[in-house]
Order: C-alpha cells, then structure tokens, then sequence
C-alpha cells in the first residue's frame, strides 16, 4: 500500500473526530466564561485525546519507518503511554465535574497503573509484541481495564454527590458521558482489541466535546447568577438611599426627646424594614404580596413619621397571589420622593384587585408628575434603577406589564398586571 493511500485511510477514518477536537480547541481558546484551570485541564484532554486518536494510525501506516532501529521496544512504549494517557484524560474529567475529593488518591492509582504499563518495556506482564509486531495480552492486562473502571465509577460517585438535591438534573450529562466511557472499556476488554484500535478513545473523543458543552452551560449559568447577584445589590442600595437613613436616624434621634415610646417603635420599624431589604438580596424566587405589602407598609410608617403632612393609604382586595420581592416599595418610595413630599395634602394610595384574568397592582399619588418619555429615556443611560428593575422582573418572572402614566402637576399612577395562573382560579 502506498503512503498517499494510508494518508487517505488516516483521514478517512479519523477526519470527522480531528475537526471535533479541533472545533472545541477554538471554542475553549475565545471561551471567555471558562476558569484559566479548568482551560488547563481542557487543553490537556484535548492534546492527549488527539494522540491517541492519531497514533495509532500514523503507527500502522508508518511504523516499519518510524520504529526500525527497535519495533518491540517502540511499540511497547507507545501502547504503555496510550494506557496511561487514557486514565489521565478520565481524571481530568473528575477533576472538571468540580469534585476535588480523592484526587491525591487518583493521582496515586494512575502512577501506580503507568509503572504497571511501564513493565511490559522488561517483562510481558500486562502485554508484548512478538517478533511479527504483533500485540498480545499479559497475565496482568485486565488491571488496566479495572483501573479504569474504578475511575469511570468514581466519575459516577462524584457526580452524582456533587449535583445531588435541586441540581440533580445537571449530572445527566456527565453520567452519560461516565457510562458512554464504561461501555467503551468494556468493548475493548471483551472484543480483544489492541492499541490500534480503541473504542475507549473514540469514546473519549466524542465525550470531550460533550464535556465542553456541559462546562459551557455551566460557566454560563454561574455568570448569569453572579449578574443577577450585582443586580439585587443595585435593587438593594437604590432602595435604601443614604439621605433616607440620615433623615430617618435623624427623626428617631428628635422623637427620643419628645415622643421617646413612639421613638422606640420608629426604631423597630426601621431595623425591620432594613432586615427585609438585605434578605431580599438572596431570594430568587416569588413571593407572596402579602409580604410585599407588610414590607411597604413598615417603609409608609416610618415615612409619614418623617412627613406628617404625607397620607398613604392601602386598599388590598386581592392578596393571594405572588411578586418579585422589592416590587411595591420602591413605587411608593419613588411616589413620595419625587412626587408628594414637601405637599401640604399629598398622598399615595395602594391598591390591589383582580381585573379580567389579571392581579392588578395600582399605585398612585397626587404629585408633581414627570415626563414618562425622559425617565424612559434616563433609564437606558443608567438612570432610574430602581423602576428599571423593578419593571424587568414582573416581566421575566411573572410575565406581567408594567406602566407607567404621568401627568405634569397633576400626578402619577403605575399599573402592574400579572397575569392570573391556573392555580389561582
């Protein structure tokens, strides 16, 4: 056979598994979510998959050529380095999972199985050539397998406490990877092949573009978490204004000399309406109204303290039903900062109804009003965060609407309306 002939078998054979290793390699190098180690450890299963998928090749092709000077003693040491490859590519693969314990254990096993490999340079224990070239297993080959396996088990084990609870749904991917690698082995083991021929590493191949996919969702994943994690601290501060707590410390400070009983519960009021706000930072999911309310009601109490002249008033008719926290008291906030303070006669009214197949929100006030269209425009140049965000989460996580009407002089109302869900009616 010709050497463009055994090119073209090589490239035949191998072509479309290359083009995946080489398409992850790109994706991981522009990747900018994945961590610098586990780059590292991606980049080594890459480089070792990659040789192992061609070597073989390239020895049968060019072998006579490459290993003249000493066959037995080249092959020996290519097919023990293959061995030994293949259980670091499948530490990497624990090690990526993200479950750090028993690795110094793994570490150990893997030099234990490569000094095992390594024997078969003096003695043909695990497996030898004969004087034709040709591959046999030793005595001791099937360890290599069992080490192998106990590492595809570990991946299992590891996996499986590693996403166990509410992320139980993330170790689909790399348990089917686990057991894609354990049948692998187990063809290898069963059907006699050698070195050149590895379904363990064409399993390996297609498993570590699946590997990088599953990283990549993840890295995403906790990219998105740590933004949302900034965004409710920006919720948070917008909320808590320096001037509000200076002012409110302020009023306590004058109430404890001539209203000290009325002080002490501004106080309490003040210290619960801070502890809603921080708990707020980590709760992602819904809650109920009912709780929303009581949070803008404690802010309402403190704040008509500060401002006598300030009525807010509350009419609930619907309350069984669920918001984003921090949804309600930041409209009655902005309703008193930018709309009735300093009015002899304002007021905030919030209400709660249901309308058609909606829970209605309303909260109004009798201010000063604005331009809707600047503040809109304001927001997208960071202005506003407060109503921004407020708005972006009924619409993501109730699929609701949000609007706002303004009337220079005359007032302001926001609507929110979420739509009524099946377990509602």
């Amino acid at each position: 056979m010709t050497t463009d002939s055994n090119i073209q078998i090589i490239v035949a054979l191998n072509m479309t598994l290359i083009l995946q290793l080489l398409g992850v390699f790109f994706a991981v190098l522009a990747d900018p979510y994945i961590k610098r180690e586990h780059r590292i450890s991606l980049y080594t299963i890459l480089g070792l998959v990659t040789f192992l998928l061609v070597e073989p090749q390239i020895s049968e092709a060019y072998g006579e050529v490459l290993y003249r000077s000493a066959p037995g003693l080249w092959n020996t040491l290519i097919s023990a380095a293959g061995y030994i490859m293949r259980t670091i590519v499948l530490y990497h693969f624990i090690k990526l999972t993200g479950n750090e314990k028993g690795l110094k254990l793994l570490k150990i096993l893997i030099i234990a199985n490569a000094a095992l490999c390594l024997s078969s340079l003096f003695a043909p224990w695990v497996f030898f050539y004969d004087s034709a070239g040709h591959w046999h297993r030793g005595p001791l080959n099937y360890i290599i397998f069992v080490v192998s396996f106990f590492m595809v088990l570990w991946f299992v084990a590891g996996t499986l406490i590693r996403y166990r609870g509410i992320r139980h749904r993330e170790s689909i991917v790399p348990i089917i990877i686990s057991v894609n690698v354990a049948i692998a082995v187990a063809m290898d083991l069963s059907l006699g092949f050698g070195p050149k021929i590895s379904f363990l590493t064409v399993a390996m191949t297609e498993s570590t573009v699946f590997f990088y996919i599953w990283l990549h969702l993840q890295f995403v994943r906790e990219h998105e978490n740590s933004l949302k994690a900034e965004q409710r601290i920006k919720i948070m501060m917008s909320q808590i204004q320096p001037h509000f707590l200076f002012n409110t410390l302020s009023t306590i400070q004058a109430l404890t000399e001539i209203d000290p009983e009325r002080a002490s519960k501004v106080i309490e009021e003040f210290a619960m309406y801070l502890r809603q706000n921080i708990n707020s930072l980590n709760q992602e999911s819904l809650i109920q109204v009912k709780k929303e309310i009581e949070h803008t009601k404690i802010y309402s109490d403190i704040e008509e303290v500060r401002f006598p002249s300030i009525r807010i008033d509350y009419e609930i008719e619907d309350d069984d039903f669920l918001v984003p926290p921090l949804t309600i008291q930041p409209m009655v906030e902005n309703a008193i900062r930018h709309g009735v303070r300093g009015k002899k006669h304002g007021w905030v009214s919030v209400s709660t109804f249901r309308e058609d197949d909606f829970h209605v929100i309303s909260i109004r006030d009798n201010g000063k009003g604005f331009d809707v269209d600047k503040m809109i425009e304001d927001s997208m140049n960071g202005d506003h965060i407060g109503v921004k965000n407020v708005r972006d989460r009924i619409i993501d996580m109730t699929g609701g609407t949000f609007v706002i009407d303004s009337v220079i002089d005359e007032g302001t109302s926001v609507t929110i309306k979420i739509p009524i869900i099946r377990e509602d009616l």
